[in-house]
C-alpha cells in the first residue's frame, strides 16, 4: 500500500488529487469506524467458519505480515501426519478430561496468533505475553471477547525485570536483554504463569514462542515448567543474531527431554514422545 500511495504522490497531479480526496477518505473512515484512528486500519480475516477484524497500523508491514503467516499461510498448523494425529488426540484427552487446554503465546504481538489459536483449538484458553505498549493495545483489541488472559511482559526463564529492545525499529522486532537500553519491563516465566492456572481447571497443551532470540535466555533455566507442554511451537533466531547461538539452549532442550521435531515455514515444532507414533507409523507402513 505504501508503495501505491508513493506512486500515486510522485508527480504533480497525483499529489493534487491526494490532499483532495484525503480528507473525505478520513471522514469516511471515521463514520464506518468511529473508535478507530486514521492511521489504523481493519483487516477481516476467516478460519473454519470464524471471521475476526483485526485492528493494525496502517502502513505497518509487519502487522501485515504478521496476519498473512497466521491465516493465509496457517504457519502454526503443525504438525501434520502421525504427530498431528498425536497433538489432535491430546487435545481431545484434555477436553474429555474436563480441563481446558493450557496454551501460552510468548510473543503474542498484536493478536493474530491468539485469534488463529482460539479458532483451531475452541476449547483452549489462552495466556498471551507481549512486551511492547504499543503491540499490546492492538493486542487487547483485537482479543475482546476471546478467552484470552493478557499480560504486559516479557518471558524468561525466571520472573524480573529486564528491558525492552527494537534496534530493528519493526514491530516484529521487540526482544528482552539485561543490558540498560530502551524501556524497563516486567519478566514472567512460563512456571509462573502455569501456577496462576489451577491444576483443577486447565492443562498444559502449546506453548508457542516466538521472541525474537530471547529463547536461549527462556531455555536456559529451568525447562521442567516447558517440558509439560505436548507441543512446542518456536521460530529460532540464529538467521537474525549471527554466531549468538540463539537457539542453541532450546535444541539442547528438546534432544535431552526425547522429543521428537518437525518443520513448517520458518517454525520448528517439538513434541512429546509417545507409543503412539510408533504404532500409527507401523500401521500407516502395513
Amino acid at each position: 500500500m505504501q508503495r501505491v500511495m508513493d506512486l500515486v504522490t510522485s508527480t504533480g497531479f497525483g499529489r493534487v488529487a491526494h490532499k483532495t480526496v484525503s480528507p473525505l477518505i478520513h471522514l469516511l473512515r471515521r463514520i464506518s469506524n468511529p473508535d478507530i484512528s486514521n492511521d489504523h486500519i481493519i483487516t477481516r480475516v476467516a478460519y473454519r467458519g470464524r471471521t475476526f477484524n483485526l485492528e493494525h497500523r496502517r502502513w505497518s508491514q509487519d502487522d501485515a505480515l504478521a496476519i498473512k503467516q497466521c491465516f493465509t499461510q496457517a504457519q502454526y498448523d503443525m504438525p501434520t501426519g502421525a504427530h498431528g494425529v498425536l497433538v489432535e488426540n491430546l487435545y481431545q484427552e484434555i477436553v474429555a478430561s474436563g480441563l481446558q487446554p493450557l496454551i501460552i503465546d510468548c510473543g503474542a504481538n498484536i493478536g493474530a496468533s491468539v485469534a488463529w489459536f482460539s479458532t483451531r483449538y475452541p476449547e483452549a484458553h489462552i495466556i498471551a505475553v507481549e512486551p511492547a505498549a504499543e503491540n499490546f493495545a492492538l493486542l487487547r483489541r483485537n482479543c475482546a471477547g476471546l478467552d484470552v488472559d493478557l499480560r504486559h511482559a516479557g518471558i524468561s526463564s525466571t520472573d524480573g525485570r529486564a528491558y525492552l529492545d527494537n534496534s530493528s525499529g519493526c514491530h516484529m522486532g521487540f526482544r528482552t536483554t539485561s543490558e540498560r537500553r530502551g524501556v524497563e519491563i516486567d519478566l514472567v516465566s512460563v512456571g509462573s504463569l502455569l501456577a496462576s492456572k489451577p491444576a483443577s481447571a486447565y492443562a498444559p497443551f502449546l506453548l508457542k514462542v516466538d521472541i525474537e532470540g530471547a529463547e536461549k535466555n527462556l531455555f536456559d533455566g529451568d525447562t521442567d515448567p516447558i517440558n509439560r507442554f505436548p507441543l512446542i511451537i518456536l521460530e529460532p533466531h540464529d538467521w537474525l543474531m549471527p554466531g549468538q547461538h540463539t537457539s542453541q539452549e532450546f535444541f539442547r532442550f528438546h534432544a535431552a527431554s526425547g522429543r521428537e521435531f518437525c518443520m513448517k515455514h520458518e517454525n520448528v515444532a517439538s513434541i512429546v514422545p509417545h507409543s503412539s507414533l510408533l504404532q500409527m507409523t507401523t500401521g500407516l507402513k502395513n
